[in-house]
């Protein structure tokens, strides 16, 4: 697969990995390493539930660090941007993917998805299931496959989608059980800073100023600034600019959009602006980043 490609579709993501396709907008897989998606930020068209199986990496989500590690299940969604890195030799996961219309169809409630918690802009993307939970998973995964290969079966497509919504109630109920633990661990300065990155996520495209977001939380720039640093390591602005620039990169890898059109979608504007917003942030100019990452 070319590294060229930063908005992964379905119909790329089917042709890399999928072992069985149940159409266009759902499929499965066995274990796979996951190739040259390791190196570069990318956005996938599909959600994905994706569970580590053997070896180690790093999975960064909208800028936050997890490590993947047997047993770890990745929670990702169209509103994420991924990145897989210093994987081990032996680093191998299985995955499910689908669109929201595969998921809903037939369905009288539209917003079906939302109704789980880790499919939200501020869920952990990451979560960590104990070896019973992992098997059970596993075995969930299994099912789906066995019953998309029986390709003379009338239903396997109503059933695999069935099975598919018992798998999300089972990680939902996974998911509650971790999150209230991590929260009732929280601070309030760590939940501010969750209320923050939530917001940077919905709004880096329209508002690149601590100013914005300080209003939305009701607190001074100086205090969000100061509290973030604290929490994070970066400061509020940091986090708001490596937004901007990973969308950007995002954008650029996908030689079909023209530079002067990524600078227009995150809203600069013009292309010279958003030039030098990005050799400001990256060392080099946009075409010399969109030349580097398709080789």
């Amino acid at each position: 697969m070319s590294k060229k490609v930063g908005q992964l579709s379905l119909s790329k993501f089917a042709d890399l990995y999928a072992d069985k396709l149940a159409g266009a907008d759902f499929f499965v897989t066995n274990e796979k390493q996951l190739l040259s998606l390791s190196e570069y930020p990318y956005r996938s068209d599909g959600y994905i539930v994706g569970i580590c199986t053997r070896g180690s990496a790093q999975v960064e989500v909208n800028l936050q660090i997890y490590e993947a590690k047997p047993g770890a299940m990745l929670l990702a969604t169209p509103f994420h941007v991924l990145r897989i890195y210093n994987s081990s030799d032996d680093f191998l996961c299985r995955f499910i993917v689908f669109s929201k219309a595969f998921l809903t169809e037939n369905s009288i409630n539209s917003h079906f998805l939302e109704s789980f918690s880790y499919f939200k802009s501020a869920s952990i993307p990451v979560i960590y299931l104990a070896d019973a939970d992992a098997k059970m998973m596993l075995d969930i995964y299994l099912l789906i496959q066995q019953k998309l290969e029986r390709e003379e079966h009338l239903y396997r497509i109503e059933i695999s989608r069935s099975i598919l919504t018992t798998l999300l109630y089972e990680i939902q109920s996974v998911y509650e059980q971790q999150h209230s633990i991590i929260k009732s661990k929280q601070s309030r300065k760590q939940e501010l800073n969750v209320l923050f990155q939530e917001l940077v996520f919905h709004h880096y495209k329209e508002h690149r100023n601590v100013q914005y977001y300080a209003d939305a939380l009701f607190v001074s720039p100086k205090h969000l600034t100061e509290t973030i640093k604290e929490v994070t390591g970066r400061t509020a602005g940091e986090w708001i600019d490596d937004a901007v620039i990973l969308e950007a990169k995002v954008l650029l890898r996908n030689h079909e959009i023209s530079i002067a059109r990524v600078a227009e979608n995150i809203h600069f504007p013009d292309q010279s602006s958003f030039g030098k917003y990005f050799k400001k942030h990256t060392g080099i100019p946009p075409s010399d980043y969109r030349m580097l990452s398709a080789y």
